[in-house]
């Protein structure tokens, strides 16, 4: 995670209904130079803030309590946004379930390894 300046001024949302998790997650994408555009716990919050203010990726807990983020990730799919999801749910759960084709990553999460594929996500973009 040393070369940040590649995402500086990217904006980053997280979903994540954890609020340690989430805010660990805050931390590391910060350190690799992103800006997080906000942090949501629900559907609803997520959409939201997606509503109300760029973003330009986004990292999916799958499973939040009662609902998915499959809302969120449809959302941003047709906005063009690149997300992944990150859970503890087994990529096959995950992938089974969506109609998208995401990157999935498995919590527990590595940081370096986590930025690497959010990063990964804007290969081939402006």
């Amino acid at each position: 995670m040393t070369d940040n300046a590649d995402m500086r001024g990217k904006r980053i949302l997280i979903v994540e209904d954890d609020a340690f998790i989430a805010l660990d997650l805050e931390d590391v994408f910060e350190a690799a130079g992103f800006e997080v555009a906000g942090i949501a716990a629900s559907v609803d919050a997520a959409l939201e803030i997606i509503d109300s203010k760029p973003v330009d990726v986004a990292v999916l807990d799958y499973n939040l309590g009662v609902e998915t983020s499959l809302d969120i990730a449809h959302r941003l799919d047709a906005m063009d946004v690149p997300f992944l999801f990150l859970s503890g749910q087994t990529r096959t759960v995950v992938l089974d379930d969506a109609d998208v084709q995401p990157v999935v990553l498995n919590k527990p999460f590595v940081p370096a390894h986590l930025v690497n594929e959010t990063r990964s996500l804007f290969r081939g973009t402006p």
